[in-house]
């Protein structure tokens, strides 16, 4: 008989990209009696020392705003406050979340040009700089960590093109704050744009932008109002934010959300940042990059190849090429039907042939990088994959082992 591990547990482990595992205390946050998201207590004990302690995570003195929704709807509103129809705009797309933004470009009315990059190659930066000059874009976009390809990108360095050409700079962070070194001041972001599910650690449901005093400007100069009510940034910037921190509110005086926020999910993230800090930022960059170097180490014994090319590699999402003549998407359902593991398949054009495996949070550890790897062996054997029985867990044990 062949024995169903995944049977005695009541869902699978999350290795995937995102949503990721929760800290039990951030669960806890949850089971709470409803609040009153237009309450004074609410913006003042609760909402307000969130976004306070998001600015430490962000790394900026700017503004955080917290919106219903996910990493594209920060995107969304992102775009649509600061682009105006017609305005030029520079979008990297290195990958399928690249490819998004000039979609969310081309609804806004965005005079749109892609700089096209190999899926998991370099971004060259020299080639950029010149259609940069020429362009003179009002903003330039960057997916940090493509998702879909497990990549990193120079964000540093792009944001000195954007500022060489005085272009905005508008970052996607979904898959890489507070996961990897993301210095949103210090790189010159003037949108940095994220969700709550992936390395915040904090449950589905809220979109995060940290906004520069460059973008409330462009904002400010828009020539008509910006097409969303909802997603309107400038919005928080008259309804909510106190004059001390460059609103337009008295400070001591009431604010008004300009869209209901989601009382439980931000007690949650509250807690989530909470969490975040007590562990300290250098701290969890390096757990993450211990975790994730230890994954790929294991992988490697086993046989297995990343899809990026290795200067880019990703200490959140690992993107690994499956063996020849298996499917990814087995792969992928045999260890959650059998070992109650789930990671996820690459996306588009190399679903077929890659796997991708998260590591954010609490899951970028032995407890759960150990784990994963043993039921990734296990499934490529039970799909007729050659592997060396418990190779990829030594190699990975080992790695850990050195870091501490």
């Amino acid at each position: 008989m062949t024995i169903n591990w995944a049977q005695c547990h009541t869902r699978p482990v999350l290795m995937i990209p995102g949503p990721t595992e929760l800290p039990y205390p951030v669960i806890q946050a949850l089971n709470q009696p409803p609040a009153i998201q237009y309450d004074r207590t609410f913006d003042e004990e609760v909402l307000e020392p969130t976004t306070l302690a998001l600015r430490e995570v962000f790394q900026t003195r700017g503004e955080v705003i917290l919106l219903p929704g996910s990493g594209r709807t920060a995107l969304e509103a992102g775009a649509l406050s600061v682009i105006e129809p017609g305005d030029r705009v520079l979008v990297i797309g290195a990958g399928q979340f690249g490819i998004l933004m000039r979609e969310i470009m081309n609804r806004v009315g965005a005079d749109a040009t892609e700089f096209p990059v190999e899926w998991g190659a370099r971004l060259d930066l020299d080639r950029l700089q010149k259609a940069a000059e020429r362009l003179r874009p009002k903003a330039i976009t960057l997916v940090h960590n493509e998702t879909s390809t497990g990549t990193t990108y120079p964000a540093a360095e792009v944001g000195q093109i954007a500022r060489a050409v005085g272009a905005l700079f508008l970052l996607d962070t979904v898959s890489s704050v507070a996961g990897l070194d993301v210095r949103t001041d210090e790189w010159g972001v003037d949108l940095n744009m994220t969700g709550s599910q992936k390395c915040l650690a904090a449950p589905l449901g809220l979109a995060l932008v940290a906004v520069s005093p460059r973008a409330w400007e462009a904002m400010e100069r828009r020539a008509r109002k910006a097409q969303s009510y909802v997603y309107d940034l400038l919005r928080w910037k008259e309804w909510w934010m106190p004059v001390s921190r460059g609103g337009k509110v008295p400070d001591g005086a009431p604010r008004r959300q300009p869209v209901s926020i989601p009382t439980h999910l931000t007690a949650a993230m509250r807690v989530a940042v909470r969490l975040i800090l007590e562990e300290g930022l250098p701290h969890r960059f390096r757990r993450h990059e211990v975790a994730a170097g230890a994954l790929r180490r294991g992988v490697a014994a086993m046989g297995l190849d990343m899809f990026p090319d290795t200067s880019l590699l990703s200490n959140t999402v690992s993107c690994i090429r499956t063996p020849r003549g298996i499917e990814p998407a087995a792969v992928v359902a045999l260890m959650r039907e059998r070992y109650g593991i789930l990671i996820g398949t690459g996306l588009d054009r190399i679903r077929t042939t890659t796997l991708r495996i998260g590591t954010m949070g609490i899951t970028a550890s032995p407890l759960y990088v150990l784990p994963t790897l043993g039921a990734l062996e296990l499934a490529l054997r039970d799909l007729g994959a050659k592997c060396e029985p418990g190779a990829g867990v030594a190699a990975a044990q080992a790695a850990f082992a050195d870091a501490s």
